[in-house]
């Protein structure tokens, strides 16, 4: 598999159970969220996103996941760590500690913390310091405004939020909606409807789980939900090539050395067949299984074993 992702056609298989109607009403209410499924269990949730704790997208997204039946605890950046990636912290402590040694952590209301770290850093602290009888049953980050596809899915502090889960052995979902840069101004998708699709989403991977975990080890999931107002259903898809936007440095004479930072766009399709930017063209809602690995192909190892044989 020539992605930056690799998964298991085993893996791939089974999410495909996820693309049948139940999962396209793009319209349903949190109310008929919690009616869809009834024989599924609460799970204790990780909640955190790339937007800070305070982000309404977040809001919305824990008002859903509640309404239908989960224990939602809120570990999010303090501030907007949008684009952060998977950093994390990395200012250890050697020899004496100091504050330049830590990073903070506040509960600004019941059920809410407010890390100053990464989004990786938040969900690290949260397992290790909030849920401590044990770690959640599932990590979901978003709602993002703006889709994490293609190439900017690797730059994501969304899908960085997720990575540490899947890192940790705990499944996770990582949700975005698109938006449209072509309009003006630019048009978001629904993040009620994006809310509504993760309730029903978590719920078909319990009910469909058996005796197994929510997904296989390592796995988390990339949700991108479309700006049309009329989903065609879900694909399971790959990660693409493309990035719909990227910086483009430009000088500018603000100062001797400044340079602005402007956004660039790519609007084509993209060049990977099956991708997550080509499904949301489509009007359809992306589903990409992720693991963690940016290993190359196995053929493209091949090639490189021989290449580099006895390299000193």
């Amino acid at each position: 598999m020539t992605s930056r992702v690799t998964t298991g056609t085993s893996v791939l298989a089974t999410l495909m159970l996820l693309t049948t109607s139940m999962l396209t009403g793009a319209t349903a209410t949190a109310e008929q969220t919690t009616s869809e499924y009834s024989g599924a269990k609460s799970l204790d949730i990780l909640l955190t996103n790339d937007d800070g704790y305070d982000a309404r997208t977040l809001g919305a997204l824990r008002h859903t996941l509640g309404a239908a039946g989960h224990q939602v605890t809120v570990v999010a950046p303090c501030d907007d760590l949008s684009g952060s990636g998977t950093k994390q912290a990395s200012n250890y402590v050697r020899g004496e500690p100091s504050r330049e040694n830590t990073i903070t952590a506040t509960q600004p209301s019941p059920g809410v913390w407010a890390v100053c770290g990464s989004p990786s850093d938040a969900v690290l602290f949260g397992v290790q310091n909030v849920f401590t009888s044990g770690p959640p049953d599932l990590v979901v980050s978003g709602v993002n405004p703006g889709q994490n596809a293609g190439a900017v899915t690797n730059h994501s502090g969304t899908v960085g939020a997720t990575v540490m889960a899947g890192e940790l052995g705990i499944p996770a979902i990582s949700v975005s909606v698109e938006i449209d840069v072509t309009t003006n101004p630019p048009q978001v998708g629904s993040v009620r409807a994006a809310a509504s699709y993760t309730a029903r989403l978590i719920e078909r991977l319990q009910l469909t789980a058996g005796r197994e975990s929510l997904l296989p080890k390592h796995v988390t999931l990339n949700v991108n939900y479309p700006v049309e107002s009329e989903v065609e259903g879900t694909r399971i898809t790959t990660t693409g090539r493309s990035a719909f936007v990227r910086p483009r440095f430009e000088r500018t004479d603000l100062c001797a050395s400044c340079y602005l930072v402007q956004p660039q766009l790519d609007l084509d399709r993209d060049p990977v067949r099956g991708s997550d930017n080509n499904a949301l063209a489509d009007g359809y809602i992306s589903v990409t299984p992720l693991n963690g690995d940016w290993t190359a192909s196995s053929e493209t190892r091949s090639t490189l074993r021989m290449r580099l044989a006895y390299l000193r």
